[in-house]
């Protein structure tokens, strides 16, 4: 297949993919808002691993004394390779025959061909998504296609079972979140900004005895939402965030992160705010594919997602709408995460 540009060029698509993308992830709701993308001109990501987000303090000094020389937080230098991610999808030669109608025109093929290029950008997106769950939830970027197993180091502790399901009407999970958001403190000498969880948890928090309201008539209804996260402010823990975002895995609906999980989690940011979080980002690289010079994609622009169509050339003139990437999730300092099975 050639690279075809009748229609339109893989500049300007990439484009118009990243725009869909980011109308996508503002649509579905993304944990870019914890993890956020950073586009490096590379195939490796590059973090200091571990440091708590705490400096040490400075010394006082009498009037004519030079200060004292301070240190930079420790931590672990790494670097990691990024994996490659991307889909093809094809545009039949009856399915371009069908779009050109009794009347062909260039305007119609455009259209099909920023239909396709929002398909495979969501596959890339939601593929990026699930990993950033997993990544959340487990401490580890486990990626089963290429049998690797990246392990950001966090501690044993910040993966727990809820000591009484959260089903329970009696149970006191109010006790059990702050000895949780204790640990969390004890260990990055800052309290998590943010739970992150579903709505089932949610629900299940609003029938807990602690959580419901007591009616004048001596019965008492589920608290609301808004109820539970007054319940915790008040009682000094941080606000629910709900996320419910599933994605499509060989054709089976999935939860990018289970519905009986809650995380702990510092406060979201911006999605491309990587300088505005310790925890980590999703690192975008740079593709071969951006190199190309037929793709005449500017050096800026080469890292992150890029797209373009091919087409045969000789009957049956199939198309095919390319995005490639590549990329992963990466937590800088896996201890600023917290997860909890409760249901």
């Amino acid at each position: 297949m050639a690279l075809w540009t009748d229609i339109i060029d893989p500049a300007t698509l990439t484009g118009y993919a990243r725009a869909a993308l980011a109308d996508y992830e503002a649509s579905k709701g993304t944990l870019a808002r914890w993890l956020p993308n950073r586009f490096v001109p590379s195939i490796e990501a590059r973090f200091v691993k571990g440091a708590t987000g705490l400096v040490d303090v400075a010394k006082f000094r009498a009037y004519d004394a030079q200060p004292k020389l301070g240190k930079r937080a420790s931590g672990q230098r790494v670097t990691l390779e990024l994996p490659a991610l991307g889909q093809n999808i094809p545009a039949t030669e009856y399915e371009q025959l069908r779009a050109a109608g009794a009347t062909p025109s260039e305007a119609q093929a455009l259209v099909s061909i920023q239909t396709t290029t929002r398909t495979v950008v969501r596959a890339v997106a939601d593929a990026q998504e699930r990993m950033r769950g997993i990544v959340l939830t487990t401490g580890k970027a486990t990626i089963a296609e290429l049998a690797t197993d990246d392990d950001f180091g966090r501690a044993g502790g910040h993966t727990v079972n809820a000591a009484a399901l959260w089903s329970i009407a009696a149970t006191d999970a109010l006790a059990e979140l702050q000895t949780w958001v204790d640990t969390y403190t004890d260990a990055n000498g800052e309290a998590p900004g943010a739970i992150l969880t579903s709505r089932r948890v949610v629900r299940a928090l609003g029938t807990l005895n602690q959580f419901k309201t007591q009616l004048v008539s001596g019965s008492s209804r589920p608290a609301t939402a808004d109820q539970v996260n007054d319940t915790l402010t008040a009682n000094g823990l941080p606000p629910i965030y709900q996320y419910d975002r599933r994605v499509s895995v060989d054709g089976s609906t999935t939860r990018v992160i289970a519905d009986d999980k809650l995380l702990l989690l510092p406060a979201p940011v911006e999605i491309d705010d990587w300088e505005g979080t310790e925890l980590g980002a999703t690192f975008w690289g740079r593709t071969l594919t951006s190199m190309e010079p037929d793709w005449d994609i500017a050096d800026v622009d080469r890292p992150g997602i890029v797209t373009g169509v091919y087409r045969n050339e000789k009957p049956p003139m199939i198309a095919e709408v390319l995005a490639d990437a590549i990329g992963m999730p990466v937590l800088a300092n896996a201890n600023l995460s917290f997860a909890a099975d409760v249901l």
